[in-house]
Parts: structure tokens; sequence; C-alpha cells
């Protein structure tokens, strides 16, 4: 049946490989001189010029292989060469195994190529492949086009002149990300120049890959986007609980995609993987087996990010103690986000609250003891609405607006520590 099946599949034409490459090619910008397509005897040949040979390009040729088509076998895989080839529908018989299509990537001697070779022509979905490998080997997606797809895969675009509703920093958490991230992302000069009159072999001393940790509520996803509009780079969140929900039996090639589409992406971006407690062991051995999947998707690409200067990788988890060891090993830097002190609840008031008196401020703060950052918030903002509640059905909404009294704030609070203990 499978042997009927691939006899009824159709061929594309050698004008259409070549309008496709052309399609890529206005797509994400290189020089089609560079790739040579041809029909030798009936065999399909394309041979590509490389900018440049990198362990995430092997990486992500293996991934992009695999995503359009299921079965494959590796003949090489070593520093800066690749060679991969399809295997039959039925992976028991070897029949017509050498007609398949091949994929070799070689940085060896000097030379820099892609080639991908099949005995016959190409099925759409071998295009397809054709076409995707192209796009990761020798070009970038135009930073709007690599946007608009990371928003329809599930991920949420900040741009640095976006608007932070709402944000508090405390000073000792303020001083850890501008010397962990903020610096390095605005001056990585200052620090490539360091690391090259320091070493004996240069190698990038900035942070590649940073783990936000704490529990609910104490603003990792803010401070993500804080650290974005500080240093003027677009955020991607990549919210992984949400995506692999969504997504079930896709997790793992969307998870890739988004990846790809982030290394391919023009300008430099930050990109956060929320909630990455996701990929947490499961005791249900089904569940365990395809998070196991996914957590090897997500080490092999973020290793390949780690090649890439573009690109810093920020992780935030509610349950460190859960994460694989493996996975917690790849940040460079983990930086803790409790429960507010007393001096930070004192800093969230001046900021949510700042015409409250001194006195009445500190006594608050304390009252506020044990809440987390998102609970102070909502404290705060609800006593601001019961105020504008009570004067617009006081009908004086139109006097000089007023703030709330310290009261308003103690009722408030006293509402949500009932509302917690029911």
């Amino acid at each position: 049946m499978a042997e009927a099946a691939a006899k009824n599949t159709p061929t594309v034409q050698l004008s259409e490989i070549r309008a496709e490459v052309d399609r890529v090619q206005q797509e994400v910008g290189f020089d089609t001189q560079k790739v040579q397509i041809s029909f030798e005897r009936s065999d399909f040949n394309l041979r590509a010029e490389l900018p440049e040979v990198t362990d995430a390009l092997l990486i992500d040729a293996m991934a992009i292989a695999k995503r359009h088509l299921e079965n494959w076998r590796l003949h090489t895989f070593e520093k800066s060469f690749l060679s991969l080839q399809a295997l039959n529908e039925n992976l028991f018989s070897s029949e017509g195994l050498l007609d398949k299509i091949k994929i070799r990537i070689s940085g060896l001697y000097g030379e820099k190529t892609l080639e991908i070779t099949k005995k016959g022509a190409l099925v759409p979905a071998e295009l397809s492949l054709v076409a995707s490998l192209l796009k990761r080997a020798l070009g970038k997606l135009r930073a709007a086009d690599a946007l608009a797809e990371l928003a329809e895969m599930g991920c949420h675009i900040y741009r640095p002149t976006d608007a932070i509703a709402g944000i508090a920093i405390f000073a000792r958490l303020r001083e850890k990300l501008r010397e962990t991230l903020v610096l390095p992302l605005k001056n990585p000069e200052v620090y490539d120049r360091i690391a090259r009159e320091t070493r004996s072999e240069f190698a990038v001393n900035r942070p590649r890959a940073v783990l936000f940790t704490g529990p609910p509520g104490t603003g990792k996803t803010t401070m993500a986007r804080h650290v974005g509009k500080e240093a003027g780079l677009v955020v991607v969140h990549v919210p992984l609980e949400n995506i692999l929900s969504a997504y079930y039996g896709e997790s793992t090639k969307r998870l890739g995609a988004i990846f790809d589409i982030a290394m391919a992406y023009r300008e430099p971006l930050v990109l956060f993987l929320d909630e990455i407690d996701a990929l947490a062991p499961s005791r249900n051995e089904k569940l365990f087996e395809a998070s196991r999947r996914l957590l090897s998707v997500l080490l092999r690409k973020i290793d390949g990010i780690e090649a890439q200067a573009n690109i810093i990788t920020v992780g935030a988890t509610n349950r460190l103690q859960d994460l694989d060891s493996a996975l917690v090993s790849r940040f460079d830097s983990i930086l803790e986000f409790s429960e507010p002190a007393a001096e930070d609840i004192r800093e969230l008031l001046a900021f949510y609250a700042k015409h409250l008196p001194i006195d009445k401020s500190a006594q608050l703060a304390q009252e506020m003891a044990g809440l987390s950052v998102r609970a102070i918030r909502d404290v705060c903002l609800k006593a601001e609405r019961q105020l504008a509640r009570e004067k617009i059905d006081q009908g004086t909404a139109a006097t000089t607006p007023s703030a709330p009294t310290a009261a308003y704030y103690q009722r408030t609070l006293a509402e949500y520590r009932m509302s917690r203990a029911i």
C-alpha cells in the first residue's frame, strides 16, 4: 500500500523548483548565483555555497529534515560535517534505499556547501524540505516576517517601545539585572574586548542563557520585559505550558520551529522561555516520554543558540528543584526572585501608593508582610477602584480626584486575605 501511494504522489518540475528557490530568495535574501540546481540523467542535484557551517546549522538541519520526512538515517555527524539519507516508508526494507533524497552539509577543507541529491524527481514534501534548508542555511527572515510567524505560533512579542504597566523594581534586583543582562546586552564590545585581552583563546564572557527562579507572582515575566526595554531589544515571550498543551502531538516540531525562526531573526532579541517547568518529569510514563523528547529538543536548541551572537535566552520557573539537571546546567546564571522583604514592600508602596504619609506607608508595609509582588499590586489597584466606584455613586466623580486613604488599602488587604483563607 505504501509503495502504491508513493507511486501516485505527484512530482514537481524543475521550473517549480526554481520558482520556489526564487521565492525563498525574495523572503530571506541571498545570492541566487550561489545555488546551482540541475537534473542530470533524471537525478536531482542542488549545491549551495554557504557563508558558514556551525554546529547550530547541523543540528537544525536534522530537525528540519525530521519535520518534513519522518524517517532518516545518519551517516556522519561530526564537527563541520553532516550526512543524512532518507529511508523507505518500510524501515525493514532496503529496496530502493539509495534512490531516496540525501542531505550533506560540509565545512571541511575551506569549502562550505549544502548538497541535496535524489535519484528521480522531487515530491512536494521534499521541495518544502529544500526550501526550509535553504532558508535556514543561506538567509535570515525579515524582522517583521519573523515576528509575525512567532506570534502566529503562540508567542507574545514585546518591543522596546511597548509600555510596561505597573512595573516596580527592587533596588537589589535592579542591580543584579543590570549587571547580569542589561549591561552585557547594551555593551557587548566592552566585554568582548576584555575577553580578548585576558584569554589565550577568545571565548564570549557574556551570559548567553539566564534562569529566573522564584514563586509565582514575584515579577519574573515583567522583569524579562524590563530587560528588553532597557537594552532596546525585542522580547519574544514563549509560554511553554500553553504552547505544549495547545498543540499536543506536534509539540516537539512547534518548539523546534520557534527556535528556528528566532535564530533567523535579523536583529538581537531576548527569547524568554516562560513556565519552563512544563518540561519537568512526570510520574506518568507516557507523559514522561513526551516530556523527555521535548527536553531533548530544548537542550539542543539552547546549545545552538549559544553560537548565535544575536540571541540571549532567559528561562523562568516556579519549581527549580523539579528541572532536569542537564537543563539547569545550560544556564550561565540563575537569578532568584524571592517574596518581597520589608524594604521591597516599602519600595512597592512608594510606587503604587506614593501619596501615603511615611508613617502610614510603613504601617501598611508591615501588614502586607508575606504577600507576593502581584498580590500587593492587586490590593493597591483594588483600593483605587473602590474609591472610583464610591465617587461615581456619590456623584462626585467630576470633582478634583482624591487618592485612597490608608484605610482603603487596609480594607482591600483584609478582603484579599479573607478570600485566600476561604
